[in-house]
């Protein structure tokens, strides 16, 4: 009863697949889900010669749908992404720091200058003196605000790269679980495609923290590896992360590693650390210790309203000129040192001299011209970050709709799939029904 063996393994190919297509369609929505696919072939039908037509079908295997090479293309366009997304979100901070009326050593000197400029008319006067002392302070206050944001950021980015490391490593554990369970499953013959599914969507995860590249192994794992090579993951074992100061280190059972190309989140934070903020903080230090010296250097060739040589107004700590930049306590309105130097080593003339405070009036500009340079140049590069951050995360995306459009349900395409082995399954029905009927007419005839 060829025909009814047909029917009979036609209708259970028909369920087996309509199972296939309703697990795709209840997946339709889930992250990461690859679709799945029943492979069928035709039984042939060894014991009846050239006249036997075959013995039905089988499902041959499951298939996951899933191309690697876009999963490669999707993990490292998230890795830039990662990457570009950290660094232009650092920038753009500080950037907004920097530039903000509240915080601008422009504007700061803008009042420091405006009250050198005024007290020019009565030199010896002490409410303008005062004036003077009190925007040298809050032209003070502004460098030590910005530095003290600097050193917050500083704080964030090591508290986020801590954070980082600990989820890599989480990460790292799990993928390695998954690979354990992948071999004992398919060792035994089971289906991994929902495992599969997981470590995919943990690979992409970690993509997005640090750069990896993967290998994938006979046994069903999968093998993970840093951009420089280093093993994060093999088989069941995974590395562990660390951080130290800026290094970042990598431990794989007895080997150890300094991590210099790292890439994702992490790389962009440790990368910015050490180059932009860096960069910031040198560049300020070195304006606030330029300022301080400059007009200290120029007082210091005055007199004050006593007859005596002039004093330091700003006093700083060389290790942080910026963030410790204040007006000297000492200094008083009197000891403002604006008479002028008669090149004899003796005062120009009497409290009404205004010559040595001219000098520093006329400093304004190359002040003006280094801040203005250290902003203009921050906004250069955080709009380069910003057009980098917005392409490659349109690269993540584009990559992203590659591996959907391979791996992904196709609601339509699903659809027509139920019809199809619902009419197969049918028509088999009726094959069955038929075979029935025949057997019933061949037994009526007896």
């Amino acid at each position: 009863m060829s025909m009814l063996n047909n029917g009979l393994s036609g209708l259970q190919a028909s369920q087996y697949s309509l199972n296939v297509v309703s697990q795709n369609i209840a997946n339709i929505n889930t992250p990461g889900y690859s679709r799945q696919e029943a492979l069928l072939s035709a039984r042939n039908g060894g014991g009846f010669g050239t006249s036997s037509a075959g013995d039905g079908v089988e499902v041959s295997s499951l298939r996951r749908v899933s191309d690697g090479y876009l999963n490669a293309a999707l993990w490292r366009a998230t890795s830039q992404s990662g990457y570009d997304s950290q660094f232009q979100t650092m920038i753009g901070q500080m950037e907004s720091v920097f530039g903000s009326d509240e915080l601008s050593i422009s504007n700061g000197l803008d009042s420091f200058f405006s009250a050198l400029s005024a007290a020019s008319s009565s030199p010896q006067s002490i409410a303008p003196r005062q004036q003077i002392l009190a925007t040298a302070q809050a032209l003070a206050n502004r460098f030590n605000q910005l530095s003290s944001n600097l050193d917050v950021q500083e704080k964030q980015l090591d508290e986020q790269a801590d954070a980082t490391v600990t989820d890599i490593n989480t990460q790292a554990q799990s993928i390695a679980k998954i690979n354990q369970s992948i071999i004992e499953v398919k060792a035994k013959g089971g289906n991994t495609s929902a495992l599969e599914d997981q470590r995919d969507e943990l690979v992409l995860a970690l993509s997005k923290e640090v750069s990896v590249k993967t290998s994938n192994q006979s046994d069903g794992s999968i093998t993970l590896s840093l951009a420089g090579g280093q093993p994060l993951v093999m088989g069941s074992r995974s590395a562990t992360l660390s951080r130290s100061g800026d290094d970042i280190n990598l431990k794989f059972v007895n080997d150890s590693f300094t991590l210099s190309d790292v890439g994702g989140s992490l790389g962009a934070n440790r990368d910015y650390k050490t180059g932009e903020l860096n960069d910031l903080r040198t560049s300020l230090n070195g304006q606030a210790q330029n300022l301080a010296d400059s007009i200290n250097s120029q007082l210091a060739a005055g007199f004050d309203l006593n007859g005596n040589p002039g004093t330091a107004l700003f006093s700083y700590d060389p290790t942080s000129p910026a963030g410790s930049l204040v007006v000297d306590s000492s200094m008083t309105p009197e000891n403002l040192a604006f008479i002028g130097d008669d090149g004899t080593g003796n005062p120009v003339g009497g409290s009404g001299d205004n010559s040595n405070l001219g000098v520093i009036v006329e400093m304004k500009a190359g002040f003006y011209d280094d801040y203005s340079k250290l902003v203009g140049d921050l906004a250069v590069s955080s709009g380069q970050a910003q057009s980098l951050a917005t392409a490659s995360d349109s690269l993540r995306l584009d990559a992203q709709s590659k591996r959907d459009s391979v791996s992904g349900v196709n609601q339509d395409e699903e659809a027509a799939k139920l019809m199809q082995y619902m009419q197969a399954y049918q028509a088999n029905a009726k094959v069955i029904s038929t075979a029935d009927n025949v057997f019933s007419t061949l037994m009526g005839m007896f």
